[in-house]
């Protein structure tokens, strides 16, 4: 097992003793260890997560389909040109 050297902050380093102090872990490592393990879980549950929510939404267009971008640009201009026009018309 490698040796690691790290600083903690004060209010880290009075955490990890407290978990010593209280008999939760033998060593100062242990409670390291364990964080870093959760940190691991923790980041791997996230990862799960965000492949799922891509897959949902890959899924989605599927089903959906999509708009082609040059078909909502032509709509866009359309809309705008329509604006600009009722905008010129002259009152009565």
């Amino acid at each position: 097992m490698a040796t690691r050297n790290i600083s903690l902050p004060e209010e880290l380093e009075a955490y990890v003793e407290a978990k010593v102090a209280s008999g939760e872990y033998a060593h100062a490592s242990e409670v390291l260890r364990d964080g870093l393990r959760l940190m691991m879980q923790h980041e791997a549950e996230r990862l799960e997560w965000l492949r799922g929510a891509i897959a949902e939404g890959q899924a989605s267009i599927e089903r959906a389909g999509t708009i082609p971008s040059e078909r909502i640009l032509e709509e866009v201009r359309k809309e705008s040109a329509a604006l600009r026009r009722a905008r010129q018309k002259p009152k009565s």
